[in-house]
This record gives C-alpha cells, structure tokens and sequence, in this order.
C-alpha cells in the first residue's frame, strides 16, 4: 500500500484515495460524508488519509456527480429537496392552498433545470439520520420548506438544517430565522379593507383565527389595524379571532356579527366563508356580502359570488426556486434571513360591486 504520509500532491482523486486503502470509491464517498451506512471506525481511516493526502473535496464537481443529471439536450440539473411539513402526507395534493405554491415550484424548478426531491418531515420513519445521509447521498445542497403550520416539526431535525440553504415558503422559521419567500398579508389585509371602503362599506368585520395570524407574524392583524386608522371610529370593528376548531366557534361567530352590525364580511377560511354563506343572514333575511383574504379550494361559494384576494402563491412558489438558486451560489456558508413579499391582486364580483351600490343607495336616502 502507498505511503499516506507523503508529501501531498497537488489534487487527490476519490478513486486514488479508494486504491491506497484497498476499499470501493463509493465506500470512500459515503465515509467523507458521514455516512451511517459506513463504520465509525472506516469514516476515521478515510478522513484520516484525505487529510494526509491532501484531498480537497470539489464542491461543484461533487453536486454535479451526485445530484445532477443532464437531459438529452446536456443540461444539467441539480436537485433540490421540497420538505412538507404538513400533518398530511398528500399535502401537495390535497391542502386548499399548497398545490398553487407547488406547481410555481415545479414550473420554476423544470425552466432553471432542477430536480425536486419530496420528504415529508412527519414521515415516523423518517430520523434526522435518515433524512441527514439521504440529502448527502444525492448531494443536495438546498431545501425548500412548505407547509409547516404544525408546531415543532422542525425540532427533531434542528442539528441538520445549518448543512444546507433553506428557503422557507409561505410560513416564517424562527430559531434560526431562513430565508421567507410570501404572500404580502399585510398588503392582503390592509388592500383588502381599503377597496371596501372605496366601494362604499363603512362597517367591515374581519374573522380571522389568531393562530393563523400567529403564523404569519400578525400581519393579517397588523394590515387591517392600520386600515382602520384612516377610517372613522364609528367604522371600526375589532375582529374575530376564535380559533375555528372551538366548539363555540360558530355560536360566537354569530354573537359577533349580531353585536358589532357589519355591512361586509371578510373571512379566511373556506370553512368559514360556507358557514356564513349559508347559515348566517342579515335582518331582512338577505346574505352579508362576503369576501376572502385568499382563494382556497376549500370554499363551496359560487363563483360568480366570490370576491377577495388572490394572493398569488404560484408565483411565491416560482420566486422560492429563484431565491434557493440564489442562495446556492453564494459561497457564505449561512443561509440568508431577508424576505421576499409577493402583492396580491384584488377580485371584485359583480355581486360585491352590486351589494356596494345597494348600501350607497340607501344612505342617500337617509
């Protein structure tokens, strides 16, 4: 066997480093990168000579051997991992408002020729071993983080995440803080009231669950609060805050409505738009109108009724990809905490603007 403790020349192979110790150029790979496939005692042989022989690990040449692969035009593509942190496995599939962020995902990540690897964070049999060595293995350097509304899904996996850039999706990550690519809720909110206003409602109510607004760092609150200062006090409403899955959840809401006599409704959850939608009725039996801080495919409304927000997440989901490749070619180790917002577009039915006219009608009759 050669001698390890020459002097070292100027680049060292993995295959020459497989040779001198007699093992497999796989076996070397997953040793340099901890791999717990190896042996404790065959990843200190390894380090031990790579250190001796000088080996410097090219990084770029290392993505491109084990999470790159190249299309029948020669393009290579580098692959990503997307965490799902949701309770659900199908997420992706299933959520109300997940699948819009993905598909921005998968069109950004097919145009720049990336790769996506799906992993779902509350898999039982997913360890913070596992998911370590997997994400090695294949040589991916970035992740995408989406659908984290579950609290501690990130703790079983804090000692990794600093191996690697993140780009959180929809949903700040504190402790540490990565990088946010989101819908601007505080424009949703603030926007949202504004354009009532404008139309001609004077007494919005805004029923939205204070964890959800936890979520986001209160800027669904923060949004409708600043509105609401450029508005008379006799326009202000405070809002709705009870966490839909109480039980009394509906019985307050109405409570709610009754007392503070709203002349528009602004919701968030689809759950919540088809209870008021069919429960709830003004007193002269007509509907409130009704309007959502962001489509969701969990509302049963008619289409031609719905009114509110389009927060845009598929173009959340391009920008994530955009900031991961970013990320991904700035040499600095640590990941980035600065944030992207994304403004939302406002819909307007035909309904809203009619129920508008209606309230502007009857005021100048008084």
């Amino acid at each position: 066997m050669a001698d390890l403790s020459a002097k070292p020349a100027a680049y060292v192979s993995i295959r020459e480093l497989a040779d001198r110790l007699g093992i497999s150029k796989g076996t070397v790979s997953l040793a340099l990168n901890d791999s717990p496939r190896v042996k404790a005692s065959t990843v200190k042989r390894v380090k031990a000579a790579a250190k001796a022989a000088g080996y410097q690990r090219n990084a770029m040449v290392s993505t491109m051997m084990s999470s790159m692969r190249k299309s029948a035009m020669g393009r290579f593509r580098e692959v990503v991992a997307l965490l799902n942190g949701n309770r659900d496995r199908e997420a992706f599939k299933n959520h109300p408002t997940l699948p819009q962020y993905k598909a921005g995902i998968d069109e950004e990540a097919a145009e720049l020729g990336f790769k996506i690897d799906e992993f779902w964070l509350l898999d039982p049999q997913l360890t913070r071993k596992k998911l370590s060595a997997i994400l090695h293995a294949r040589g991916i350097r970035g992740c995408i983080i989406m659908g984290h509304t579950e609290e501690g899904v990130f703790e079983p996996y804090s000692k990794i995440w600093d191996d690697f850039k993140i780009v959180s999706v929809g949903i700040s990550v504190h402790n540490p803080a990565y990088e946010l690519v989101s819908s601007n809720q505080f424009e949703v909110a603030r926007t949202t009231v504004e354009k009532l206003y404008k139309m001609g409602f004077r007494r919005p109510a805004f029923i939205v669950d204070e964890r959800i607004d936890g979520m986001v760092d209160g800027r669904f609150y923060g949004g409708f609060f600043r509105a609401q200062f450029d508005m008379p006090r006799s326009s202000r409403i405070a809002p709705f805050t009870e966490n839909i899955d109480s039980p009394t959840y509906c019985e307050n809401l109405v409570k709610y409505i009754e007392r503070e006599e709203p002349d528009v409704l602004i919701y968030m959850l689809g759950k919540t738009g088809d209870f008021l939608y069919r429960k709830v009725r003004r007193k002269d039996g007509t509907r409130y109108p009704l309007v959502q801080l962001e489509r969701r495919n969990d509302c049963t409304i008619p289409k031609r009724v719905w009114s509110g927000m389009e927060q845009n997440n598929h173009i959340a989901g391009h920008l994530s990809v955009r900031r991961l490749a970013t990320l991904l070619n700035i040499s600095s180790p640590h990941n980035q905490n600065s944030t992207t917002l994304i403004p939302p577009t406002w819909v307007a039915s035909a309904h809203l603007k009619k129920e508008a006219e209606k309230l502007k009608a009857a005021r100048r009759k008084e």
